[in-house]
């Protein structure tokens, strides 16, 4: 399996997961949007770390400097995420529901592109 189809298939799983929790936290907690946001984003961090790290890039690197770039990537591609969520519900009146998906395509574009250049720049390519 390419490097890609790992990403993507760590991508999807990742993103039901996240969506559940943001969904739930919506729904039935009944919490907002924005606090939805954060909640399921904070969580999928860390499953989304060891799954790149092991499964899509398959790193050898040193965890605590990829870590450090993980982190960092992740807060850039978020806060394209979130801008973007503020920005479909409260300019253009989007949907909440479908707001969270579409921010969640600028978070994953974001992401895969800044992970590969500079997270997982090293790793292996196959």
């Amino acid at each position: 399996m390419s490097q890609f189809l790992r990403f993507l298939t760590v991508g999807v799983f990742n993103t039901v997961f996240g969506y559940c929790i943001i969904f739930a936290c919506m729904y039935l907690a009944g919490l907002s949007a924005e606090v939805s946001n954060v909640i399921g984003y904070a969580v999928g961090l860390t499953t989304s770390y060891l799954l790149n790290r092991n499964f899509t890039f398959r790193s050898k690197q040193s965890r605590r400097g990829e870590v450090v770039r993980f982190v960092i990537v992740f807060a850039i591609a978020y806060m394209a995420n979130f801008l973007a969520l503020l920005l479909l519900i409260r300019q253009i009146g989007v949907h909440e529901g479908l707001s969270q998906i579409l921010a969640g395509a600028v978070y994953v574009l974001a992401s895969y592109a800044m992970n590969k250049l500079y997270v997982f720049r090293n790793a292996d390519a196959g």
